[in-house]
């Protein structure tokens, strides 16, 4: 019997958990986008460049994860 607890993923899994990633972080950007354009609309501009370096943070996130998710890619070739 194989624990899988400390049995290695397979590529299908690792592609599965990063499009679980994307989507999560996709509707955080989302989110964080309206929530700019509602504060500037309210000309809220303080909290509306708080969103914006959060999504900052978001968008480097999801720069890192595709970066990341090709480096293993390309490890499995």
């Amino acid at each position: 019997m194989i624990d899988k607890k400390y049995s290695p993923r397979t590529t299908r899994e690792n592609e599965e958990q990063h499009m679980k990633l994307m989507e999560k972080l996709q509707a955080k950007h989302d989110k964080l986008f309206e929530k700019i354009i509602f504060a500037q609309r309210e000309d809220r501009q303080e909290i509306a460049q708080l969103h914006a370096f959060e999504l900052f943070a978001v968008r480097e996130r999801i720069n890192a994860q595709k970066h990341m998710y090709l480096k293993l890619k390309w490890k499995m070739y």
